[in-house]
């Protein structure tokens, strides 16, 4: 027996042995494999090999091109060859769930490497340039860089686990669509990773990778072990994915009932996320509007007051290093942590399909993509440039406001150019990167939302008998004045002049009318209903009103996100578009007035003390430190350029803001809400500052009148 029993565990051996180099074989000739099959939805419940979709699974993220951050860090880890343990920091995991080529030792040596860089440079820089204000910047630097480094990997994990979120109603829309047609879990999976882009499309096709490789047995394993994962992070996708498991092994009519509650459960729960992230975003908006305009602010009006006193030790310098440095890291900070709590909506469509849609970073001009930034720096350069040579005179240690700057009034206004320039140069990219993706984007997102109702009108004329080609020209007449009306036009065009079956008229390579239309929802679904349609068209129409019912369902609870997202966006708009830069034109006014007023009585007072014979009073009027060091120390051309840079930046910080709040991760909206709202924010801004010192300024100005002149005759 004991001789049988090593024979048998021998033979057990050998044939893993072989079937693990059968395996590796396969896998081998897989990685080489270069040529790809398009979707197809399967008539049959076996499912295809899928040596293709893992070819492309390699390209896309095994394969990928590895970014700076993955560079740097290994990089790093050779000149810092630290090995700590996988667990180490929970950098593998969240490396892992981003996609990110980076080892736990490779992160840690380039955090060390970043801290000595910077540590350097201070060092340096303190040898040459000592200085309090200096030193604190660049401390702040040291920390924030060393920090951003070392928390890359969480904060990539979590923005992409973000993205996968908004992608996950989609992904549970595609595989009820699919399996609607053909009830296999493993098919429609394939289905709906083939289907979408993006990181979720990546982790799809990573469990297509795992079942044919053996890591689990079937579909159904791998979706379970999904799903357990998404426990957290999105319970309600959790749950869909769960019921989907659970209708591939029901019968017809309890299954498409599951597949009706798969699909009002994830929407239902996306709704109802919503609305509590609303409902708890009001106190950090609060905390937003305070940090990020009225206490700064309050802050910016008291200075000049503040330099009477402390005027040894406030300078420039620390204004510019607290309003411009350390209060936006910290409002950024704040804004990210909200963010990070904002639950999945809806992703925005993908513009990739469109024809002749050019990259971010450039522009199209006569069928030539021009870069941007060339641009960007033409309208800053020139203007700074004219600008700073003009009121030069007006930087420096002033002792008082010299007598080239001694018209206050114009050269803030000199000043005020750079802030217009900045602005205006940040418009121009945000508008000229996002004008034409904008516009396609927004005829897609139209194109989608009136989808389900053409739909629908098909499936309708269809279901009560009427010939496939008669219907087609019914919902095209009936949908005339909408977009998608086109796509049924072509569509019977193509039938009535081709002869083309209504497959053919859909997807032929030359003529087929879902090509004119670049989106990814609007091809899946066509090709899930003629792949129903070989079926026999009432199965085809079925199809037609099931998913027209669903797109409907999403629809309406996108658009009742958008409401209740409705007065928390309104109040971003008012605050980053009109509120913080008036309050910066009229806070400009009245420190330039009180700047004016203490250079005045600064002068009187010195022309008082030198013609008094009191010496107790001549002393007493010199310790004050402001008179002491000689003057103001801030002019009022470098106090506008602080409060006008800080005032670009909370536009910036809000518009980012707002596009992640309402949008989620959109690249093509943020350009466009960061041009708008900096193109008003400025305009705004300058004519705050004009009006109110047209009305006060001349008015003081009246006010220090007399005094100068009973200054100039009293002696």
């Amino acid at each position: 027996m004991a001789l049988f029993g090593g024979d048998k565990k021998k033979k057990l051996q050998s044939a893993a042995a072989k079937s693990a180099a059968e395996r590796r074989a396969e896998l081998e000739a897989i990685i080489k494999s270069s040529s790809g099959a398009g979707i197809a939805l399967p008539n049959k419940s076996v499912p295809e090999q899928y040596t293709a979709e893992y070819a492309q699974f390699l390209r896309e993220v095994k394969a990928k091109p590895m970014g700076l951050y993955e560079r740097a860090a290994a990089a790093a880890e050779k000149i810092f060859p630290f090995s700590p343990s996988e667990g180490f920091g929970k950098i593998k995991e969240n490396a892992d769930v981003g996609y990110l080529a980076v080892t736990p030792g490779g992160v840690l040596a380039l955090t060390l490497l970043t801290f000595v860089a910077i540590f350097l440079i201070i060092t340096g820089s303190l040898m040459f340039f000592p200085s309090s204000a200096l030193l604190l910047f660049l401390f702040v630097i040291l920390c924030m860089g060393t920090y951003l480094v070392w928390n890359f990997p969480k904060a990539n994990a979590k923005s992409v686990t973000m993205r996968m979120s908004s992608d996950s109603v989609l992904a549970v829309l595609y595989m009820v669509v699919f399996m609607r047609a053909s009830p296999n879990l493993e098919a429609a999976l394939r289905f709906a990773a083939e289907t979408m882009t993006g990181p979720l499309s990546w982790d799809l096709k990573k469990l297509l990778w795992d079942i044919h490789v053996g890591v689990y047995p079937n579909a159904d394993a791998a979706l379970a072990a999904y799903a357990n994962r998404w426990k957290v992070e999105n319970e309600e996708f959790a749950e869909a994915v769960n019921l989907l498991r659970s209708s591939a092994s029901v019968e017809a009519g309890r299954r498409n009932k599951l597949f009706d509650e798969t699909v009002n459960l994830i929407l239902t729960g996306t709704a109802e996320k919503t609305k509590r992230y609303v409902s708890d975003l009001r106190m950090p908006v609060m905390l937003i509007h305070a940090l990020g305009v009225l206490l700064p602010v309050m802050g910016l009006v008291l200075f000049p007051i503040v330099v009477i006193f402390m005027s040894d030790s406030v300078s420039p310098g620390i204004l510019f290093l607290g309003y411009d440095v350390i209060l936006p890291i910290m409002l950024w900070f704040i804004i990210s942590n909200v963010l990070l709590a904002r639950p999945p909506t809806f992703s925005q469509p993908d513009v990739s399909l469109a024809k002749d849609v050019p990259p971010l970073g450039r522009f199209a001009i006569a069928g030539r993509l021009v870069p941007i930034w060339p641009v960007s720096l033409l309208i800053l350069v020139p203007i700074v440039l004219l600008s700073y040579t003009m009121i030069g005179p007006c930087f420096g240690s002033a002792a008082a406001i010299s007598a080239a700057c001694s018209d206050t009034f114009s050269f803030v206004n000199l000043s005020m150019m750079i802030i217009l320039a900045l602005g205006f140069s940040i418009a121009a990219y945000g508008f000229l990167d996002s004008m034409q993706k904008i516009k396609v984007r927004n005829d897609i997102e139209t194109i989608e939302g009136e989808f389900g109702i053409a739909l629908f009108q098909l499936g309708s004329s269809i279901t009560g008998g009427t010939p496939i080609e008669l219907a087609i020209d019914k919902a095209a007449t009936n949908l005339k004045g909408m977009k998608i009306a086109d796509l049924f036009f072509r569509t019977s065009s193509n039938m009535k002049r081709f002869g083309y079956t209504f497959e053919q008229a859909l997807f032929d390579p030359s003529v087929g009318a879902v090509w004119w239309y670049p989106s990814r929802l609007i091809r899946s679904i066509m090709t899930t209903v003629t792949e129903s349609s070989k079926k026999g068209m009432f199965a085809a129409s079925d199809a037609m009103v099931t998913i027209a019912t669903y797109l409907k369902g999403m629809h309406s609870v996108k658009e009742e996100v958008e409401d209740v997202l409705g007065e928390t966006i309104a109040s971003m708009k008012f605050l980053s578009m009109f509120l913080t830069p008036l309050v910066a034109g009229v806070t400009i006014t009245m420190a330039v007035v009180i700047i004016q007023i203490l250079v005045q009585l600064g002068d009187q007072l010195a022309s008082l003390s030198a013609g008094s014979g009191d010496v107790g009073t001549t002393a007493s009027i010199i310790t004050l430190p402001w008179l002491k060091s000689g003057g103001i120390a801030i002019t009022p051309v470098a106090f506008q350029l602080i409060v006008g840079l800080y005032m670009l930046e909370i536009a910036v910080l809000l518009s980012y803001f707002l596009n992640r709040i309402q949008y989620g991760d959109d690249a093509i909206g943020m350009r466009s809400v960061v041009a708008k709202t900096v193109l008003v924010a400025v305009v705004v801004y300058l004519f705050s500052w004009l009006i109110t010192y047209s009305i006060f300024g001349s008015s003081i100005q009246d006010l220090l009148t007399p005094i100068s002149l009973q200054g100039n005759t009293g002696g």
